[in-house]
């Protein structure tokens, strides 16, 4: 009886089978030459066609036989598989031209020596499960698909249903591209070549986006997180807003920014106006702030160019409200 873990055998078990042939009624009486002889089995199933745990010594049988005591390991080669192996899937899916990439076949009936072909190469396999295999993908000189097949002893399955496997160059159009935008990008040394190679690309480029986005955020050099287009576009509103969205507090102020709401604006909150208590020449009550892109009055920035630190210094005067039904006391900036 053999353990899985030992190739040696516990021979204090055994199975012993008593056989009779009375060969003395067949012509060869005596069996003279040994022409006929039999062999024990011991399977799974009810069945030789089945998977076969151990086979003895061909013997001929007649009384008193000595023969066939000894028993054998089975050869897988002569294992009669009662499902066929197949491929369902391939981890990762594509890998480079230059191979030595590690992948996963998934699939079922996988059996020890059981080999992967891809395309017509034959590759080295590591049998993890009855249901995954490890393999390390060969080179090829072009990119493109190969099908993959398994292999046991000359004969191949998975001829009809392959698996697919994709090469890629680093020299593909696309890629090579994307090289050539990288390499405009990150810093050049002192006697770097003209065209640097693409692993060193590819390390600079790691490096300086690593330094960008590790920088502290309070700091007006560092560069927001990548995010979707959507939050790019309400970010670039965020100057706007911050400097056109009423205040309910700054009445008294001084600030461009210290006005408040009417009651009777749609942005009514707290009950205060855009009154002239809010600075000199202070707003009325707009008459449409939803019209965002009509110009705004050209005379409301006479003199802005004096002002340095000024928040409209770098608005767009023509993003501002439409001035319809608006009143100013005064300019909020004059010239002088």
């Amino acid at each position: 009886m053999d353990y899985p873990s030992t190739d040696t055998q516990n021979r204090s078990f055994f199975l012993k089978f008593f056989l009779k042939c009375n060969q003395n009624c067949l012509k060869n009486a005596g069996n003279p030459r040994d022409m006929r002889r039999f062999l024990v089995v011991i399977s799974t199933q009810v069945s030789v066609e089945g998977p076969l745990l151990a086979v003895s010594d061909p013997m001929f049988v007649h009384n008193n036989s000595k023969h066939g005591r000894r028993t054998r390991k089975i050869d897988p080669s002569e294992v009669h598989f009662a499902a066929t192996p197949c491929i369902k899937a391939i981890s990762p899916s594509e890998g480079w031209t230059a191979g030595g990439s590690v992948v996963i076949i998934i699939g079922d009936n996988f059996f020890d020596g059981l080999q992967v072909v891809f395309g017509t190469m034959l590759v080295w396999s590591e049998l993890i499960t009855s249901h995954a295999i490890r393999v390390q993908t060969p080179p090829r000189h072009i990119p493109g698909v190969v099908e993959v097949t398994l292999s046991y002893k000359s004969k191949q399955f998975c001829k009809g249903t392959p698996g697919r496997f994709v090469y890629v160059s680093l020299n593909e159009p696309t890629i090579d591209y994307g090289f050539q935008r990288l390499a405009k990008l990150i810093p050049r040394h002192p006697g770097d070549q003209e065209k640097l190679p693409k692993e060193i690309i590819l390390k600079r480029a790691a490096d300086l986006a690593e330094a960008l986005y590790s920088m502290p955020r309070n700091n007006q050099l560092a560069l927001p997180a990548p995010r979707s287009p959507a939050l790019n576009n309400a970010a670039a509103m965020s100057g706007f807003n911050a400097y056109t969205d009423y205040g309910r507090t700054q009445s008294n102020s001084v600030s461009p920014r210290g006005y408040g709401s009417n009651a009777s604006t749609p942005h009514s909150a707290n009950g205060s106006s855009y009154g002239t208590a809010a600075m000199n020449g202070g707003y009325g009550s707009p008459a449409n702030l939803g019209n965002m892109a009509v110009p705004g009055s050209p005379g409301l920035f006479n003199g802005m160019g004096s002002i340095v630190s000024s928040p409209f210094a770098a608005m767009n005067p023509f993003a501002l409200p439409t001035c319809n039904g608006q009143s100013y006391g005064s300019s909020i900036v004059t010239s002088k």
